[in-house]
C-alpha cells in the first residue's frame, strides 16, 4: 500500500513537472519565435492568399498563435488543415481554434500524407517548418503530389549565414537549421519549383526581423 501511494505521488509530481516544462517551452517559443517572426510572415501570407485558394494545408502550425492572429483576414470560404507532430504545441493550437470550424488541427507527420487519403490542396504553407524537415527533397516531392493544378507552395522562413540560430536553439529548444538564400533557392530549382514572388519582411520596431533575413517565397510548378 505504501509502495502504491508512493508511486502515485511520484507520477503526480512527474506529470506536474512535465506540464510546467511543456508550458515553458511553448511560452519561450511563442515569445522568441511566434510573436516577433512567424506572426509577421502570416500577416504577409494573409495578403497573398486569394479566394481561389479554397483548400490550404499548413505544415508545422506549432502553437497556432501566428495563424490565429490573422485567421479573420483569410477568405471566409477557405478551409485550412493545420498539422504538426508536436503534441504539446498542438494542445495550445486546438484551444485557440476550438471556435474556428474552418481550421482543422491534426497531429500528423507530413511524410505520411498521401493525396488519395488526404486529398489535394490549392495552397501548401511551410510556416518556418521547412528548414527543420530532415528530408527536404522528399518533402518537396510530397508537397508537389498534394498540390492541385495551378496550386501554390509558400515558404515562410528565416535564412542566414550566421550562427544566430544556434543561440535560439538553446533558448527555445528548437533547432532552426538556418541556411543561405543560395542554398535554399538551389533546392527549389532542383525540385522544379519556380519562384514567382519573394519578399524579405522587416519592421523597424521588430528587432529580430532586422537581425535575421525573414522571407516569404511563393512558388509553383
Amino acid at each position: 500500500m505504501i509502495y502504491s501511494f508512493a508511486r502515485q505521488s511520484f507520477q503526480a509530481v512527474f506529470q506536474t513537472v512535465k506540464e510546467v516544462l511543456d508550458f515553458s517551452n511553448t511560452t519561450l517559443y511563442d515569445t522568441f519565435i511566434s510573436h516577433p517572426i512567424t506572426s509577421l510572415t502570416y500577416e504577409k501570407l494573409s495578403e497573398r492568399i486569394t479566394g481561389k485558394q479554397k483548400r490550404i494545408l499548413d505544415v508545422g502550425v506549432g502553437t497556432g498563435v501566428p495563424l490565429h492572429k490573422v485567421i479573420n483576414q483569410f477568405p471566409h470560404e477557405c478551409e485550412i488543415t493545420a498539422i504538426d507532430i508536436d503534441h504539446t504545441y498542438l494542445s495550445k493550437a486546438v484551444q485557440l481554434f476550438k471556435d474556428k470550424p474552418q481550421v482543422k488541427i491534426l497531429e500528423l507527420d507530413f511524410y505520411q500524407m498521401k493525396p488519395e487519403i488526404h486529398g489535394k490542396f490549392d495552397a501548401i504553407v511551410f510556416s518556418s517548418s521547412f528548414p527543420i524537415l530532415h528530408q527536404q527533397q522528399e518533402a518537396l516531392q510530397i508537397a508537389k503530389s498534394l498540390l492541385n493544378p495551378e496550386g501554390i507552395i509558400y515558404f515562410m522562413l528565416t535564412l542566414s549565414d550566421s550562427h544566430f540560430g544556434e543561440s535560439l536553439k538553446y533558448i527555445t529548444s528548437i533547432d532552426l537549421h538556418l541556411e543561405s538564400e543560395r542554398a535554399f533557392e538551389e533546392l527549389l530549382k532542383q525540385s522544379s519549383l519556380q519562384i514567382i514572388h519573394k519578399q524579405r519582411l522587416q519592421k523597424v520596431a521588430n528587432i529580430p526581423t532586422l537581425l535575421l533575413k525573414v522571407y516569404i517565397y511563393e512558388t509553383k510548378l
